[in-house]
């Protein structure tokens, strides 16, 4: 049984922990909200695939920070070997991308302007490319657990993960970011949000060979073993390894 100030330790240690997951969670929704307009919410949640979108992002960013503390997750954690360059092309323009997307998809479908037509076909496509690419964002990282970062690095004693997601795609955060800002585009038939997706891509892709070097200098053979255990066809050409991000794209 635990004491008064045990009880009060553990209500403090749960408050420091649920306090920013509310935080984090109220401040996406207030970006949808916000960007698409205070004065009509109902117009908002009038469509499911937009009102889908609010749930996953509100409740999957709340638990996710609440919870991520039970596997070990650090998001910036750093290692032994990193990148200088990537707190800004590899954390802070992303983030800025993931923000301003937020805001700038529902403004610009709320006032029907630089939409695409495609109407519920694009929107619902889009929202299935937009939970898919969720479940990688969220799976890759809670797999690797103390070995994740947001950064390209090398923990200590890493060890090289080969199953999971991870065995069938070489970085399934990456593509699952790349399937969700796409979803996310397409759920607002946003033309301006396909632009911002097209360069969270980019940035995504040109990740890739830094991580990959960094990798393959660090676990040698182990990596090229892993590369050839796990090669695929890619339209119906061997390729050296597994899927760096898609099934039959092979980038």
């Amino acid at each position: 049984m635990l004491g008064g100030k045990g009880r009060r330790g553990e209500e403090t240690k749960m408050f420091k922990k649920i306090v920013p997951a509310v935080v984090f969670g109220v401040v996406y929704a207030a970006l949808i909200l916000v960007g698409w307009g205070l004065e009509d919410v109902g117009g908002f949640f009038s469509h499911l695939a937009r009102t889908t979108l609010f749930a996953v992002t509100i409740s999957a960013n709340t638990l996710t920070m609440l919870f991520k503390d039970k596997f070990n997750v650090e998001f910036f954690k750093k290692g032994e070997k990193e990148d200088p360059k990537e707190k800004l092309t590899g954390v802070a323009l992303p983030t800025l991308i993931g923000f301003l997307i937020m805001l700038v998809a529902p403004f610009l479908d709320s006032h029907n302007f630089l939409t695409l037509n495609g109407g519920d076909i694009l929107r619902y496509f889009g929202l299935f490319l937009f939970l898919v690419g969720y479940i990688f964002m969220i799976w890759a990282p809670l797999h690797l657990g103390k070995q994740f970062s947001g950064l390209v690095t090398v923990q200590e004693e890493h060890e090289l993960i080969t199953d999971g997601p991870f065995r069938y795609i070489r970085h399934p955060r990456y593509s699952g970011i790349i399937l969700w800002i796409f979803g996310v585009a397409l759920i607002f038939v946003s033309t301006a949000a396909l632009v911002l997706a097209v360069l969270m891509a980019v940035l995504m892709l040109l990740r890739i060979p830094k991580e990959e070097k960094m990798l393959h200098e660090e676990f040698g053979g182990e990596w090229e073993d892993y590369c050839r255990r796990t090669a695929k066809k890619s339209f119906n050409r061997p390729s050296p390894c597994s899927w760096r991000t898609f099934p039959a794209v092979n980038i």
